[in-house]
């Protein structure tokens, strides 16, 4: 009995010693995600699902680091990342951040398009110049460098909405022509509202497709080689490829 009370309590300490040497693992996560990227409370201050949450979990858990989501306002996730505030910011691209030069980046964990979307009657939009004369909606906070040749020479407008879903209401009002969307986020919205995306067309143009990735803090005390080799082990033993599979079931 004393033997059995003896391997139970070096149990216990081995479970408390794992949960204490169990790192943080901060991870920012923009305000202005838009599911599936970011599913938040309706105060706006807690993570409870989407694929932040999701790629987060799964890092962490192949680092052996006890995941913390830190919800960010978007003008403040460059500064964050860059001064140690959070150790990653994961569904990211260098040409996203204004200091992308002073950032450690990993390997791609999956892509990303963006399209043009519009009412339906709109003629079809294979080309950058077709865009020109047109009020384009974007969102606030990102950067899209294939159009500023557009907005530079005044051959068309950029109408910048804060968050995603307002893109939308933008192209009913007309207060926009067209707008840039992922499609991604805008196959999870037209699901839920079929009856309002009946009025939208994707059209041909892609504007951009960027490889995702996680941008790690230098002034993290993780380091991008583990980092990499997590990334690494999550494509070979198909946890990666299972959790994004899930999301494009729903499309």
């Amino acid at each position: 009995m004393a033997s059995m009370n003896k391997k139970w309590w070096f149990s216990c300490l081995l479970l408390i010693a794992s949960a204490v040497s169990a790192a943080p693992l901060r991870i920012g996560v923009a305000d202005t995600d838009a599911p599936p990227m970011a599913v938040l409370s309706s105060d706006g201050a807690k993570l409870t699902g989407g694929l932040s949450l999701d790629i987060g979990q799964l890092l962490a858990e192949e680092l052996n680091m006890q995941p913390q989501f830190v919800i960010l306002a978007r003008r403040r996730v460059e500064p964050a990342i860059e001064a140690g505030k959070v150790d990653i910011i994961c569904n990211a691209n260098p040409d996203w951040y204004g200091n992308s030069a002073r950032l450690n980046w990993s390997r791609e964990i999956y892509p990303l398009t963006e399209r043009v979307l519009s009412l339906k009657g709109v003629p079809t939009i294979r080309q950058f110049d077709d865009l020109a004369g047109k009020r384009i909606g974007t969102q606030h906070g990102y950067h899209y460098p294939e159009l500023e040749y557009l907005w530079a020479s005044n051959r068309s407008t950029r109408e910048t909405e804060v968050r995603f879903d307002l893109l939308f209401k933008s192209l009913e009002k007309q207060l926009s022509d067209v707008a840039i969307v992922t499609e991604f986020i805008y196959a999870w919205w037209a699901r839920s509202h079929a009856q309002e995306a009946a009025a939208f067309r994707l059209h041909p143009l892609v504007v951009s497709s960027h490889p995702t990735m996680c941008a790690l803090s230098p002034q993290s005390p993780l380091k991008l080689d583990a980092l990499n080799r997590a990334i690494e082990r999550l494509h070979k033993n198909g946890k990666l490829k299972a959790m994004l599979t899930r999301y494009q079931a729903q499309e």
